[in-house]
């Protein structure tokens, strides 16, 4: 069979017991199938849709999602504007036919005109109603939604007509039924491709990922598809090229693109040893790595399913918008009801079907519908452009309202790489194994001690076993057949050693100069001290000054002495700095500072951290780079640039802004509306017109996030 040909009976397959979460997604719209999957051939594979319809958008627009989506529902408006336009203006010739009723000629002429309209309203009908249609009314019940307003209104219209055609009434109404559906279809086209333009970072995304791969089997390197990429191969990239998986380098050195990954604009210089993650670029070098992961945990794959559980995610004020649209649909159906009745007695049957019409389609809640989402998810796509990563519609939102920020120092308010200022420790068997045990290690003090053992030469290749990490004292762990520990002096009172006067004068020194002090002991006794120094970030002062002026209060909670934080206070003016604070310690004052009602966010590195990010409304998540999978914070950062933080708070507040603008507009509008359609003085075209019009102004607020 030739790959764009389709078989006329589809193949339909079902296993209906199966769970949302794990039915196949829709080839075209994304959405997952939870009845039965239609299949097709697609250019020699076989794929899922959920129906005929989004297979049909498909073929015919080559593009899936809502670009498919949007371009189907253009060359819908097209393909119905050019007739609705000819049913239009015939429609104002028969408007003129009482003007010669005694002309045969004319009246017969009128009789053949009424045939042409119906003959071409009619696909007009088929094409953009029969979806509306089918959305309203199915498994033989009424579903209240806007295209129930609709498709009572534009198919009342169009029935009245054609038995006005054969009865040879004057009742006809094409021209409104088929024009209604045509401002319709181009409201949902505006709606569609400004959805589209708002996933436009999810695209970007899916494209880094290289179509094809290297790999070298047998000792010979074959291009196979990205697809067909296994656990284990070994890969070749060359320079320029992207990574097409995530894997281990074993062969080569060279300067890697990560930006749209980790947010670091500077290219990262990888050598044997070292990760390397899919989506990539390859700017100077030539690697060979070796796939350690299935292609699901892929770096880029788990960032476009975040991306994906995120835009199905909701707002409170989301499914306040969904609740008000669904009380407010049986509403408008009442009040057309009573309209029609009452225009019914008043002015006869045309009239009231007149208004009943203008009623339905100027109370379409489809503002209500968009106001809410499209500005969401406008505000997480800006936010992802900026390398912030926001798991929910809700978090925004919540985000928006955040009163108290409490801010972690290490990693957050100081630089991540710290550099070791002084070590005192004789016996250099056991440095090493201190560098090998905090190879294990994601804290930044270790990973900076070890940079720094790297630097001196020392190969950090011992076995460690039983490693153990204590939150807010630090490390232990079995090297070598012996027992390392490393971290603070309170770690070492924990365990009972008693530190030598020598190395209590270094820390009391260190302390004084700003250095954290770290002490090494074995299962004996402590055998020496590394003072690291820390450097405050450069952009700290902008960030507290921002956070003063958006009148959000705050605090640094750290565990470091008491010296440190006094620093912190006179470089930074801040005010509140507690020192010496235990992991539960900062749960309690976070705990105490929600039962003030205030809603609270916590700012922290997300490893250590990771019980007071949980514990806070908002845990915001510093210098994530590739790691996804903090699931304790709400919001991560790829980087470690301290100013994203009020960045994303000033982001939350016009999101909610724009809203609330486009709620009270929605609003507005169908008050006013209704009653204007109630009172007998809107005509359903304009009726329509106005709902289109409504539609765009919301789309066009919601687009004005993008210039926060």
């Amino acid at each position: 069979m030739n790959k764009n040909t389709v078989s006329i009976k589809p193949t339909v397959e079902c296993d209906c017991s199966k769970p949302i979460t794990d039915a196949v997604e829709c080839f075209q719209c994304g959405i997952p199938i939870t009845g039965k999957p239609v299949k097709y051939n697609i250019e020699g594979k076989t794929e899922d849709f959920c129906c005929f319809g989004c297979y049909l958008i498909y073929k015919t627009t080559g593009l899936k999602g809502d670009e498919g989506t949007a371009v189907a529902f253009l060359g819908k408006f097209g393909f119905g504007y050019f007739l609705a336009m000819i049913v239009f203006m015939l429609s104002t010739y028969l408007y003129g036919a009482h003007l010669t009723p005694d002309d045969p000629q004319a009246q017969m002429f009128v009789g053949f005109i009424k045939y042409v309209v119906l003959i071409l309203a009619t696909p007009v009908m088929i094409l953009l109603g029969y979806p509306i249609l089918k959305n309203a009314f199915t498994g033989g019940r009424i579903n209240l939604n806007t295209d129930t307003l609709i498709a009572i209104g534009a198919f009342s219209a169009y029935f009245l007509s054609v038995y006005s055609v054969f009865t040879n009434k004057h009742s006809i109404y094409f021209e409104t039924a088929t024009m209604i559906l045509v401002l319709v279809t181009f409201g949902r086209y505006l709606e569609t491709s400004s959805r589209a333009k708002a996933s436009n970072f999810m695209k970007k995304l899916m494209e880094l990922s290289p179509e094809k791969a290297t790999v070298i089997r047998d000792g010979k390197e074959i291009e196979i598809p990205r697809d067909d990429i296994k656990l284990g191969e070994i890969l070749k990239v060359k320079p320029g090229d992207k990574i097409p998986a995530d894997g281990i380098v074993i062969d080569g050195q060279g300067h890697v693109d990560e930006s749209l990954l980790t947010g670091e604009i500077k290219p990262v210089l990888k050598k044997v040893g070292d990760e390397i993650y899919t989506g990539t670029v390859n700017i100077d070098g030539s690697f060979k790595i070796k796939v350690n992961k299935p292609a699901e945990d892929w770096t880029l794959n788990r960032f476009i399913n975040l991306m994906r559980e995120i835009r199905a995610s909701k707002a409170p004020i989301n499914r306040l918008s969904d609740k008000i649209a669904a009380f407010f649909l049986p509403l408008v159906l009442i009040l057309a009801t009573g309209a029609f009745i009452y225009w019914f007695y008043v002015e006869g049957f045309e009239k009231a079907l007149i208004v009943t019409m203008s009623v339905l389609l100027i109370s379409c809640p489809c503002a209500f519908s968009i106001g809410a989402p499209l500005a969401l998810w406008i505000g997480l796509g800006e936010a992802m452009r900026e390398g912030i990563i926001i798991r929910g519609a809700d978090v925004l939102e919540k985000l928006s309202s955040v009163k108290y920020i409490f801010f972690d120092k290490t990693g957050t308010i100081t630089d991540r790489n710290m550099t070791v200022s002084y070590l005192k420790l004789e016996d250099r068997e056991i440095l090493k194994k201190v560098c090998c045990l905090e190879k294990n290690s994601e804290h930044p003090l270790g990973k900076s001690f070890v940079t720094y053992c790297e630097k001196q030469g020392i190969n950090c290749d011992c076995k460690v076993e039983d490693f153990k990490v204590h939150f807010g004292f630090g490390v232990e762990g079995i090297v070598d057949g012996e027992k390392i520990y490393v971290g603070s002096k309170k770690f070492m009172e924990k365990l009972g050693y008693t530190i030598p006067e020598e190395l209590r004068e270094i820390e009391i020194k260190g302390e004084e100069e700003g250095n954290i002090p770290v002490f090494i002991s074995t299962d004996r006794e402590v055998k020496g001290i590394v003072l690291f120094s820390q450097k405050i970030k450069d952009e700290a002062p902008i960030v507290f000054n921002v956070l003063k002026k958006l009148k959000i209060k705050f605090e640094v909670l750290t565990g470091d002495t008491p010296y440190f934080a006094k620093i912190i206070k006179n470089k930074l003016g801040i005010e509140n700095v507690r020192a010496g604070l235990l992991p539960e310690d900062k749960l309690k004052i976070i705990s105490e500072k929600k039962r003030e009602g205030k809603t609270v966010a916590m700012v922290g590195d997300g490893i250590n951290d990771a019980p007071a990010l949980a514990e806070a409304d908002i845990g915001i998540a510093m210098g994530c780079g590739t790691d996804l999978t903090r699931e304790s914070a709400n919001i991560s950062l790829l980087g470690d640039d301290l100013r994203k933080v009020p960045l994303v708070i000033l982001l939350s507040k016009k999101v909610k802004k724009v809203i609330y603008t486009n709620m009270f507009w929605a609003f507005i509008y169908n008050i006013i509306g209704i009653g204007i359609a109630l009172m007998g003085m809107l005509n359903p075209i304009i009726a329509a017109i106005a709902m289109v019009l409504s539609s765009a102004f919301v789309i066009a607020n919601s687009v004005r996030v993008k210039n926060w």
